[in-house]
């Protein structure tokens, strides 16, 4: 184009002139021009056709050019792929006259599937990675997983001297021989069916069954301990089916292009109401709205739980048997609230237990756990309203974790009070944490208000719902982990397996809640190291005392207890030898030492506990 300007331009003469020579000087200019275009044009033209004839003009003389008849294979280990024609790779041709040139392939998620439904680790068709079955704009996916979960546990809780007979001759102290050990098995399979690309977006559908099959065997060296029949004997075996979710899942909306949504689950389904579980941490039946909004900064619960008695033994779901206790839930987390990283929970939860209107209940122990068999044992009925405030996250490098209830209502007839009491009472959790590399120091405190003067009127101990909280050391706490008998109070625990409040209730799975109680103060240490990226060991130290020692007192009529109940000191170990979840390897030690609070009560001997657990997930 270069050259063709530059003979354009020798070439115009003044347009103005009429002289004929000019004229015809003109014409000659014009005719050699074109002539000259012409030329340029047909010599590009020569070239090109002369490159589609010989396409391996420009390569280098090492170049191998293959035939069109040759094609390429593109390869997957472990699979026989499809060769593809080379002419796939340039232009297509009309599919008329090229139909051989075609693999059929029945969709996209198939195209380069090279797993197997036995490996995990692959693509694989029971991990929802390929439909199942359905149209392009409705595919189903199906998600299996199995889990199997066994744990060994050898522990020393005070326990009374059995009530009509005891095995040890001649005992005649209060208490008896608290030594024990327990195997349990759990078998956990989960089956979902989903409806959706849920890669980008949440499923359309989803229904979801997850059956829990549990044995356990449990040895005691007193008799009355593991059935209230004394001459049952001091060993048990037991094994229960139940149900831990049961739901179908329905999407209702989008509120955005970013796929803020709102979805529906009818069924039983796992739900936690707080960031560490210190209020309502169960699976249960419900009515469940949830979503989230503003790019998901925003999410929402609005649910309806009627809960569900559970097994004595295993703490399963039993088979629709009902609690008789309503629990509904409103909530909101936002994001990003006061600090980038930090999450912040509004809550409202509301819970009517009426168990009192249905009458004497006893666990499948045959303890009595409806009413609880302290006090003048009458049927009460719950009313109360939580209201929560809590926060998780990090502030800079500082990790942190809040929690805060207040609530109020009302017992119909409270066992210690011998009365209707209000309820007034509050607690508060803050746990912070700081990452020095492989380290992370942590320390933690709770106070549970207690009740000063069980006989006001006035029930100021604070009591939970269903807690299972992951807080100052979590099951590896003693004092969290096993259930300590009050003694003295029929099947009574001072605290429960898998909590921190002392309420006098028998079993969270059944009992009902109690807000005439102690209350609690804890103050913790904590210590997580990763030696390895598979090992990581945790330790604790923990001191516990009774916020109020006044409901001790009326129950044992000793004036003399002391607040303090002890240090708990507990380590434990995790090892994932894949550095992920499908093995795992925990084992975890504990002591309570006494204080002069558990001396006042069970005496001065060092309770203890030992547990070694495997879990195995597909």
């Amino acid at each position: 184009m270069k050259r063709v300007r530059e003979a354009s331009a020798r070439c115009m003469v003044h347009r103005g002139t009429s002289h004929p020579a000019r004229r015809c000087l003109n014409v000659v200019c014009a005719l050699v021009c074109l002539s000259f275009v012409f030329g340029l044009r047909s010599q590009a033209g020569a070239q090109e056709s002369e490159n589609k004839e010989a396409p391996a003009a420009n390569l280098d003389a090492t170049s191998e050019v293959k035939p069109p008849s040759e094609t390429f294979q593109r390869y997957f280990p472990d699979k026989d792929t499809p060769k593809f024609p080379e002419t796939i790779y340039e232009s297509i041709p009309p599919i008329q006259n090229s139909a051989s040139d075609f693999i059929p392939v029945p969709d996209r998620w198939r195209m380069f599937y090279a797993g197997k439904w036995y490996d995990p680790y692959n693509q694989n068709v029971l991990k929802a990675d390929i439909p199942v079955f359905g149209k392009p704009d409705g595919l189903w996916f199906t998600e299996v997983s199995a889990i199997s979960d066994t744990l060994y546990e050898a522990r020393r809780i005070p326990v009374p001297v059995g009530f009509a007979s005891t095995k040890n001759a001649n005992s005649n102290n209060v208490f008896g021989d608290g030594d024990q050990w327990a195997f349990v098995q759990n078998l956990v399979t989960s089956i979902g069916l989903i409806r959706g690309n849920t890669s980008f977006k949440p499923p359309d559908y989803e229904f979801r069954i997850t059956p829990v099959l549990n044995f356990n065997h449990v040895e005691v060296n007193e008799d009355g301990l593991v059935k209230a029949n004394p001459t049952y004997g001091s060993v048990r075996s037991d094994n229960y089916i139940g149900f831990q979710e049961l739901f179908a899942d329905v999407h209702l909306a989008n509120l955005s292009d970013r796929y803020d949504f709102v979805s529906s689950r009818i069924g039983i389904q796992q739900f936690n109401a707080d960031f560490r579980g210190f209020l309502f941490n169960s699976s249960e039946p419900a009515a469940r709205f949830f979503g989230n909004y503003d790019n998901n900064k925003t999410q929402f619960n609005l649910a309806a739980f009627s809960r569900l008695d559970k097994d004595t033994n295993s703490g399963i779901n039993t088979m629709f048997n009902d609690r008789h206790e309503d629990v509904f839930v409103a909530n909101v987390y936002r994001q990003d609230l006061l600090a980038l990283g930090h999450t912040t929970m509004m809550s409202v939860v509301h819970r009517e237990d009426t168990a009192g209107d249905a009458g004497y209940r006893y666990d499948s122990n045959n303890f009595l756990v409806r009413p609880t068999a302290i006090g003048d044992q009458q049927f009460k009925n719950i009313y109360s309203t939580y209201y929560g405030l809590a926060g998780d996250g990090h502030f800079g490098r500082v990790n942190t974790t809040t929690q805060f209830y207040y609530v109020n209502g009302s017992e119909s007839h409270n066992q210690i009070a011998h009365r209707q009491v209000d309820i007034n009472a509050a607690m508060f959790a803050q746990e912070l944490s700081y990452d020095i590399d492989w380290v992370r120091v942590r320390t933690s405190f709770m106070w549970a208000s207690g009740d000063r003067d069980p006989y006001d009127g006035q029930a100021t101990g604070f009591d939970a719902i269903f807690d299972n909280p992951n807080f100052a050391g979590g099951d590896l706490s003693f004092w969290q982990r096993q259930a300590i008998p009050f003694i003295g109070g029929g099947g009574t625990n001072l605290v429960n397996r898998n909590s921190l409040l002392p309420n006098f209730r028998p079993g969270k799975e059944m009992g009902q809640s109690n807000f005439v109680n102690p209350g609690l103060r804890l103050y913790n240490l904590g210590l997580d190291v990763e030696v390895l990226p598979e090992l990581k060991i945790i330790t604790n130290a923990t001191f516990l005392q009774f916020d109020q020692v006044a409901t001790v007192e009326a129950l044992r009529q000793d004036g003399s207890i002391n607040r303090d109940i002890g240090v708990d000191l507990s380590a434990g170990v995790l090892y994932r030898p894949f550095l992920n979840n499908n093995i795992q390897i925990r084992a975890g030690t504990a002591v309570l030492l006494p204080g002069q609070g558990q001396k006042n009560l069970f005496g001065d001997k060092v309770n203890y506990e030992a547990f070694t657990n495997l879990i195995l997930q597909y």
